[in-house]
C-alpha cells in the first residue's frame, strides 16, 4: 500500500482511513492498494482505492459477471462520518445494470437519511459495499418486490422547475407515445404538467379551450410541450449531451426527424394561443414567449417483479435557438403528419444537435400514480376528497381548516364575521398586514395556496346564523363547529332537529379556559343529538363517573356556577376568552381533529354520539389526570309531542328502567296491572327538545291496580335533591311516567285530569311536566316486555292549570268491576284491598 497524500486531511477522513486500515487487517476481502488526493478525486475528498475479494461469491445467470478481485474507488468526503463516501469503478462493465449510475458509480443506499447511520463509520460501509457484490453475482440487484432504480438526470438544473400533477401517459407494447404535455405557466421559474394530449387528436386552439381542458382559471398561462414516452427503459443515466440523448432514443424508434417535429408543432401552436388579445398579462406588460421543453419518459418506475411499470419522467430544456429551428420546420408539415423536414432544416437541425448539451429541470412528482401520499395510512385520509364546512375562523377554526385543506379535502367553506385584530396572532395564524381584514378572507387566501389544483377554499364573511340556512349543509360532508358559541350550538340543534333529511357529520370544537383541556362531541349522520346534546351528556358522564377520572373536565366546561373569572385580553372593551399559547392552541386541535378523524374512520354504526376529552402535557414532577378519553352512546328513542312540536328525547338507560319496573309488575302483580314513576331531565326550549335521563319506579306509597296509577311521595324529595346535587341541576324533576298494559297509549279522562294537577303536590313543583304513557296492543306490548322492542309511547308537556293540593284519597274508578285490588308501589309482592290503602302524604312528609 501506498500512501501520497499531501493536503491537509480532516479529521473524519483520518478517521475513515484508520478505520479501513483496520477492515484490510482483519481478512475480509478488502485490501487497501493506495490513498491519494487525486485530481480526478472531487474537491475536497480524499481517495482510497481497494480492492474487493469475490472469487467466493456465487454467480447465477443474470447476474454481473465479476473478476476474483474487483478494484473500486472510495471517495471519502471532508464531513466524514456524517456525509457518505462515494464508490467508483475504475472501468464500464456494469454500466447499465441496476443501480449503477452514470456507468461507474455503485449506488448503495436508497436513502442515506434512513440507511446510513454515522456510528458505523467505515465498518457499516463497507459491509454494503460487500453486500452490494453478493447481490450484483447472484442476480438480485432489483430484488423481487423492491423499488426500481429511475434513471438519474443530472446537471445544473438551469431550466427551472416542473412539477408533474397529472398521471403520465404510457407507450404501447411496440409503438412510442408522441404528443404534448399542456402546462401551466406558473411564474418565470415554473411550470405545472396539468395534461396529457396525444399527437393525431385535436389539441385546444385556444387558451380559453386550453384552461378549460386543464380545469384552470381565466388568468392562467397554458402552453405545450412536446412529449415522448418510449417503449424501453433507456439506461440508469441519460446522457449530457443532445446528439447522445437522440442516439439513445433511437434503439426506440424515436428518431431526430420525430423529434425536431414534435417541439416544431408544438411551438406552432403556442403561437397560435397568443392571439392579439392575450399578448399582455393581467398587469398591463407583454406575455413573455412560452418556454420551449421536451418531456422525456421510460417506463423505469415500479417494483421489481410486479407487472407493468409506470412512466418515468424527465424535462429537458430547450434553449431560445430551438424556437427559431422550430419557426423554420413548421412549414413542412404533410397532412396532419409528424413533418418531414427538408435538408436545410434537417441540417440546421443535425448541427443544433450537435451543439447542444441537455439542461435538466427539477422536477417535482404530484401526480397519483407514482405519489403515494404521506398521510395515506392515516385517519386524515378520510378528508381527501370530501367537502368540510368550517364555522369559526380563530384558534380552532383556523388550525381544523388548515388541516382539511392539507389533507386534500375537495372543498372548504370557512364561515366568520370577525376581523383580524393585534392581540390574536398570540395564537392565530394571521399576521400584522392582514389587521382589519375579514378572518375568513385572509385564511382562504392563505389555504388557497396549499394546493390549488386540488382543494377550493371559500370564505364566507356572515353571521353563522344569518348565513347558515343558505349555505347548502347537506352538500357538506363534515361540519366543523368552532365557534365555542353556545348560541351557534342552540342554533344548529334547533336546525338540526327540524331539518328533515339528515345532516352530514357534525364536531363540535371546545377548548377549557386556561387551553390545557379540550373536547370534541361528534354527532354522525342519524344521531339523535347534536353538539349541544352530546356536550350535555359529557357533562352528566363526567359528574357522575364514580373513578372521579373527569372532575377537572367538570370544573373546567360544566362548573354549577357561573364563572366570574373572565379573562378579557382588552379590559372593558373585548369578549372574553381563553388564556392560552399557539402551542397550546395548536396541541389541542390536532389532538381534537385526530380524534374525530379516527371516529369517521370507524365501523358504521360503531356508537352514535360521542365525546372525546383530551388534555396538553403537563410538566415531568405534576399530576395529570389519565389522558384522552371517549365516551359514547346510543341514539335515544326520539317522539314528538304534537301540542308544542318539541322533541322527547328518552336516553336508553331510562327506557330500560320503565321496562324493567313494567316487566316485575307483570310478573309480581299481574299483566294488566299499571306502573309508573318519575322522569328527571330538562325542558330546552330554546332547540324544543326534552331530555329524559332517568326513570324512576313507584315509590313504597304508590297505588297501582288495572286501571289507575296513583303516584307516591314517599322518599321522592330526598332522591329529587340527591340527583340534583349529582348532576349539577343538569338533570332534575321533568314529569311522569305510567303504563297502559295491553291498551293504547292514550290519555285516560283520569289521566288527562292528573295533567292538570301535574300529579304530585310537591313544593317546588314545575309549572310544567312531562307526561309520558306507554302503552300498545297486546302484540306490540309483549314484544317490548320480552324483546326490547320499543312500545307505543305518548307525550304531552302539560301546564298547570289547577293548584297543587293534596289530592282526595283514591277510590276505585267508576266502572271498575266489584271490589278492586290495588297494589302499593315498591317492591310488595301482595295486594292491597279498598280499605287498607295508605293515607296520602304532603311533600313535607316525604321521607327517604
Amino acid at each position: 500500500m501506498s500512501d501520497r497524500t499531501t493536503t491537509a486531511v480532516t479529521a473524519g477522513q483520518h478517521l475513515a482511513l484508520d478505520q479501513l486500515r483496520q477492515i484490510t487487517d482483519s481478512d475480509r476481502g478488502v485490501f487497501l492498494s493506495h490513498v491519494d488526493t487525486a485530481p480526478a478525486a472531487p474537491t475536497g475528498f480524499v481517495e482510497a482505492r481497494i480492492s474487493v475479494g469475490c472469487a467466493g461469491l456465487p454467480r447465477v445467470e443474470g447476474g454481473l459477471r465479476l473478476r476474483s478481485e474487483e478494484p473500486v474507488t472510495l471517495y471519502i468526503p471532508p464531513d466524514f462520518p456524517f456525509e457518505v463516501p462515494l464508490v467508483h469503478t475504475r472501468h464500464k462493465r456494469f454500466a447499465g445494470a441496476p443501480h449503477v449510475v452514470w456507468a461507474r458509480f455503485p449506488c448503495l443506499y436508497r436513502s442515506t437519511a434512513t440507511e446510513w447511520d454515522p456510528a458505523d463509520g467505515m465498518y457499516g460501509f463497507i459491509t454494503r459495499l460487500l453486500d452490494w457484490f453478493k447481490a450484483a453475482a447472484a442476480g438480485e440487484l432489483d430484488a423481487p418486490g423492491e423499488p426500481l432504480h429511475p434513471p438519474h438526470a443530472l446537471g445544473d438544473h438551469a431550466g427551472g422547475l416542473l412539477v408533474v400533477r397529472r398521471d403520465a401517459p404510457t407507450a404501447a407494447d411496440d409503438e412510442p407515445w408522441l404528443g404534448a404535455a399542456l402546462l401551466h405557466h406558473v411564474n418565470a421559474d415554473r411550470s405545472d404538467v396539468v395534461g396529457w394530449l396525444p399527437f393525431g387528436r385535436p389539441w385546444p386552439h385556444t387558451l380559453t379551450d386550453a384552461r378549460a381542458a386543464a380545469q384552470l382559471p381565466d388568468d392562467a398561462e397554458v402552453f405545450f410541450a412536446p412529449a415522448v414516452i418510449t417503449t424501453d427503459h433507456l439506461t440508469f443515466e441519460y446522457p449530457d449531451t443532445a446528439r447522445a440523448l437522440i442516439a439513445a432514443l433511437a434503439r426506440g424508434r424515436i428518431t431526430a426527424r420525430m423529434i425536431l417535429g414534435l417541439v416544431g408543432l408544438a411551438a406552432d401552436h403556442n403561437r397560435r394561443l397568443r392571439t392579439t388579445a392575450d399578448q399582455t398579462g393581467p398587469d398591463g406588460t407583454s406575455r413573455p414567449p412560452a418556454p420551449v421543453h421536451l418531456l422525456l419518459g421510460t417506463p423505469s418506475r415500479g417494483n421489481s417483479g410486479h407487472g407493468s411499470r409506470r412512466t418515468h419522467l424527465v424535462a429537458w430544456h430547450l434553449p431560445d435557438f430551438a424556437d427559431q429551428l422550430t419557426r423554420r420546420a413548421v412549414t413542412a408539415y404533410v397532412a396532419r403528419q409528424l413533418p418531414e423536414l427538408g435538408d436545410e432544416i434537417m441540417q440546421i437541425g443535425e448541427e443544433w444537435l450537435d451543439t447542444l448539451t441537455t439542461r435538466w429541470f427539477s422536477l417535482y412528482e404530484a401526480r397519483p400514480e407514482v405519489t403515494v401520499r404521506r398521510d395515506h395510512h392515516t385517519p386524515a385520509a378520510w378528508l381527501h376528497g370530501k367537502r368540510i364546512l368550517v364555522l369559526g375562523a380563530g384558534a380552532l377554526g383556523a388550525p381544523a381548516a388548515d388541516i382539511c385543506a392539507r389533507a386534500g379535502a375537495a372543498h372548504v367553506t370557512v364561515v366568520d364575521k370577525s376581523l383580524v385584530h393585534p392581540g390574536i396572532h398570540a395564537r392565530q395564524p394571521y399576521t400584522d398586514p392582514d389587521i382589519g381584514y375579514p378572518k375568513a378572507d385572509v385564511l382562504a387566501d392563505r389555504l388557497n395556496q396549499i394546493d390549488p389544483h386540488a382543494t377550493r377554499i371559500e370564505s364566507v364573511v356572515a353571521d353563522i346564523t344569518r348565513r347558515f340556512p343558505v349555505l347548502g349543509v347537506h352538500s357538506f360532508d363534515l361540519i366543523l363547529d368552532c365557534t365555542a358559541n353556545r348560541v351557534v350550538r342552540a342554533y344548529l340543534e334547533r336546525a338540526r332537529r327540524t331539518d328533515p333529511t339528515p345532516w352530514p357529520h357534525l364536531a363540535t370544537l371546545t377548548i377549557g379556559h386556561q387551553a390545557t383541556r379540550g373536547i370534541v362531541a361528534l354527532s354522525p349522520p342519524g344521531a339523535t343529538g347534536g353538539g349541544t346534546d352530546v356536550l350535555r351528556r359529557t357533562s352528566l358522564a363526567a359528574r357522575t363517573d364514580p373513578t372521579g377520572a373527569l372532575a377537572d373536565m367538570v370544573e373546567d366546561f360544566f362548573p354549577t356556577e357561573p364563572r366570574t373569572d373572565l379573562f378579557q385580553p382588552e379590559p372593558g372593551c373585548s369578549d372574553a376568552t381563553f388564556t392560552g399559547s399557539a402551542a397550546d392552541v395548536a396541541a389541542l386541535a390536532g389532538q381534537l381533529m385526530t380524534g374525530i378523524l379516527h371516529a369517521l374512520n370507524a365501523p358504521d354504526g360503531q356508537h352514535t354520539m360521542a365525546a372525546l376529552t383530551v388534555r396538553t402535557p403537563s410538566g415531568p414532577t405534576d399530576p395529570q389526570p389519565a389522558g384522552p378519553r371517549w365516551l359514547t352512546w346510543p341514539n335515544d328513542t326520539t317522539i314528538t309531542d304534537d301540542a308544542t312540536g318539541y322533541d322527547v328525547r328518552i336516553a336508553p338507560a331510562a327506557l330500560a328502567e320503565m321496562r324493567a319496573e313494567a316487566r316485575r309488575g307483570a310478573r309480581v302483580r299481574g299483566p294488566r296491572v299499571e306502573t309508573g314513576g318519575m322522569l328527571l331531565g330538562t325542558i330546552d326550549d330554546a332547540t324544543g327538545i326534552i331530555h329524559v335521563d332517568e326513570a324512576t319506579g313507584p315509590p313504597p306509597d304508590s297505588l297501582l291496580s288495572d286501571t289507575y296509577f296513583q303516584h307516591g311521595l314517599d322518599g321522592v324529595t330526598h332522591h329529587l335533591a340527591s340527583r340534583r346535587t349529582a348532576t349539577g341541576n343538569t338533570s332534575r324533576f321533568l314529569g311522569l311516567w305510567h303504563t297502559h298494559p295491553h291498551s293504547p297509549a292514550q290519555p285516560s279522562a283520569t289521566d288527562r285530569t292528573a295533567m292538570e294537577l301535574l300529579t304530585l303536590p310537591l313544593d317546588d313543583a314545575p309549572t310544567r311536566a312531562l307526561v309520558l304513557i306507554a302503552g300498545g296492543p297486546p302484540p306490540v306490548w309483549q314484544k317490548w316486555l320480552t324483546t326490547a322492542d320499543g312500545p307505543d309511547l305518548y307525550a304531552r308537556l302539560a301546564t298547570r292549570t289547577t293548584t297543587a293540593a293534596t289530592p282526595p284519597a283514591p277510590t276505585a274508578p267508576a266502572g271498575h268491576p266489584g271490589p278492586g285490588l290495588w297494589w302499593p308501589g315498591g317492591y310488595a309482592t301482595r295486594p292491597a284491598t279498598d280499605n287498607t290503602l295508605p293515607a296520602p302524604r304532603r311533600s313535607d312528609d316525604a321521607r327517604p
